[in-house]
Parts: structure tokens; sequence; C-alpha cells
């Protein structure tokens, strides 16, 4: 999975003072699936869990996003949400609506830009998913690993196996089965319901002998 484009959407960090800091404790739900909302999210700190909810056989956890990143941006057109947002830890957020990003093109254009950017990042991050779906599955393990990694900012995964599983669209037997191999190769280990990465290179390696 592709991690978007940071160094475009840090630039919001310059626009904070016109949206709403809002703090979330772990498990709090920022948005759900299917409600209209009027406004968007920008994460300061924390890290949000974006899932697709439906029935259990069904529910995907699409994302999880870290420092840096809007989530929720089709609410400027009048659309529900297409996911349920959940903070994954606990979270600082800011919030804009409308009427906050009306004000603020007016005094700048190049915010109409950067909502552009970000939108267009995540049609990227999508069809880098689809594509990795076509791959093997230790592939789209390694891939999603790899994220992950980025999105933590640390090579230690706050998700548990049946977590990952959602999250990478393999049954949790696979998933078991892949990270115990891999857990006997030392590239990777599980502590406290947590999967530690210790070789990234290794898992590298695993995505070039998939191609």
């Amino acid at each position: 999975m592709l991690a978007l484009e940071k160094d475009t959407l840090l630039t919001w960090e310059n626009y904070l003072e016109y949206g709403k800091r809002q703090f979330f404790k772990e498990k709090s739900v920022v948005f759900k699936q299917d409600e209209v909302g009027s406004g968007f999210y920008y994460v300061k700190k924390g890290l949000i869990k974006i899932v697709s909810e439906g029935t259990s056989k069904n529910e995907r956890i699409l994302d999880i996003v870290g420092p840096g990143y809007l989530i929720g941006e089709q609410a400027l057109d009048d659309l529900p949400f297409y996911s349920t947002a959940i903070s994954h830890v606990d979270s600082v957020l800011y919030y804009f609506s409308k009427n906050d990003i009306e004000e603020l093109t007016v005094k700048n254009s190049e915010v109409i830009e950067l909502l552009v950017q970000s939108l267009f990042s995540k049609e990227k991050l999508l069809l880098n998913n689809i594509n990795a779906t076509s791959a093997d599955t230790q592939y789209q393990v390694a891939h999603a690993l790899l994220y992950l990694m980025d999105c933590y900012q640390s090579n230690e995964i706050n998700l548990t196996q049946q977590e990952l599983s959602l999250y990478v669209g393999l049954t949790r037997i696979t998933i078991y089965k892949i990270l115990k191999e891999w857990a006997s190769e030392g590239i990777v280990s599980i502590r406290n319901r947590k999967i530690n990465i210790n070789d990234p290179d290794a898992l590298k390696a695993k995505l070039r002998l998939s191609i």
C-alpha cells in the first residue's frame, strides 16, 4: 500500500487556526458511514482507523491514517461518508466546516489545490491497493506491513492478527500462517498482540520476489 504525499498535505499546518481543535479518545467514533457530514478533519496527532461497515463477514479496515492527512473530504459535496472513522489511539484532529473552507478559499486559493491533491492522492492509493490484491498473499501482507510502518512511524504495528486480516482482506488463518513463517525467519515477531517488524528489508525483498 502506498503512503499519501505527506509533503503536500503538511501545508495544512498553516491553516489550523481556521479549524476547530477536537480530542478523540481511543476507540471514539469521529464520523459514521452513510451519515451526511458538513466538513472534514485534519489529523494533527494520533491514528485514525477507517472502516467499511457491513456484515461482520464483509467488514474491512480500509486504512490507518496518521498525522498530516485529511479524512472525510467528501462531506464538502454534501455526500454521505463512505466509511466510519474511529480513533485507533488518543488523537487530536482539526475540524473544518464548509463555512471554514469557503472563508479560506477566499483568502487563499491554494486551499482548493490542496484539497484536490489530497483527493487525487487517495485515488492513487486506492488504485495501488486494488493492484496489490491481484498479487500473491505474501506480497499483500508484506505490502500492508510496510505501509503500516509508515503510518505508525514505528516498527511496532498495534494491530492484532484478526485486525490485519480485516485490513488486507485475507483470512485469519492465512495471516497466521504467513506471520508464523516469517517469525521463524526472524522477519517479524508477535508480542502483546502487536506485530513487530524486525527486518523491514526482508519484507521489501518479499515484494521483489513476488513480482
